[in-house]
């Protein structure tokens, strides 16, 4: 194995790092992760895994099933199976805050739905002096989110976690009347509809369908952002392009203000359009 200079750089430090930590097989650990990210010692095995891979991705799994990570916003997410992989889509939440002088320094945000927890983690990237909190509760979603907080933690993201249902008001006692901004990519696909395999057989049902007309949740989260914004706070909700003026319906109903749809061409792909609706809480 011939390596550079830098790659035998990184090698002592991680070795170091390795026997600081404790683990217990530390040679053993330090060859598999040079393995896998840094040169393949068995090219044979190599390309057996390559092949095996490619077939996962005919059989439709989602690539980052298949890989195990995903880039979002410049963060390398760890996913898998039984997780809602982050599309690009949900880049136009940080495009608005970083457009908007709406969030003051030290305001309280939470991404609802938060899955492996992409939306809060760009957000705690880009505005390190806001306080997020990541909220999810499947049991498989939040061991990711848990574990992608932590792993970021060495790259400055600080952010939160919340095992929490969104109907359970106990849990979000805490927040009443101190967020100031909600995100969220809920479900809100309608029951009924067809989707890619990607999406509608290998991904967990539960973060894609939403009842019959797929706003079962997004109900759910503005009834709750009804009791947990202060004044003048912010929602911001990730929807279908074809549910836009149904969501600012419920927007209004909820006496929401300054409601606006922002349709991201830039962000879109063959998977849908990247579509959110923004409104505010009166003051």
């Amino acid at each position: 194995m011939s390596l550079s200079e830098r790659e035998c750089i990184a090698i002592h430090q991680a070795r170091a790092l390795l026997q600081e930590s404790g683990v217990w097989s530390l040679e053993e650990d330090l060859s598999c992760l040079v393995d896998r990210f840094i040169e393949r010692a068995d090219k044979k095995r190599a390309l057996e895994e390559f092949m095996l891979a490619v077939h996962e991705r005919c059989n439709r799994i989602p690539l980052g099933h298949i890989v195990g990570t995903v880039d979002f916003d410049d963060l390398p997410l760890v996913v898998g199976s039984g997780v809602f992989i982050p599309r690009s889509h949900s880049r136009v939440i940080h495009k608005w805050i970083e457009s908007s002088a709406a969030m003051p320094s030290g305001a309280k945000v939470l991404d609802l739905c938060a899955g492996s927890g992409a939306i809060g983690l760009a957000i705690a990237r880009r505005r390190p002096d806001l306080e997020v909190t990541c909220v999810e509760f499947d049991p498989i979603a939040v061991q990711y989110l848990k574990r992608n907080i932590d792993r970021l933690s060495c790259k400055g993201v600080q952010a939160n976690h919340l095992c929490a249902d969104i109907g359970d008001e106990q849990a979000f006692a805490p927040f009443e009347k101190q967020i100031g901004l909600i995100v969220a990519n809920p479900p809100y696909v309608p029951q009924a509809q067809e989707l890619l395999p990607e999406w509608g057989e290998h991904h967990p049902q539960a973060s894609v369908y939403s009842g019959t007309d797929g706003l079962e949740m997004i109900r759910q989260i503005i009834a709750l952002a009804d009791r947990l914004l202060v004044r003048d706070g912010w929602l911001v909700m990730e929807h279908g392009e074809g549910q836009a003026e149904a969501v600012r319906e419920l927007f209004r109903r909820d006496h929401l203000t300054d409601i606006e749809t922002v349709i991201d061409k830039d962000e879109s792909d063959a998977s849908g359009s990247s579509v959110i609706t923004i409104g505010r809480k009166p003051q």
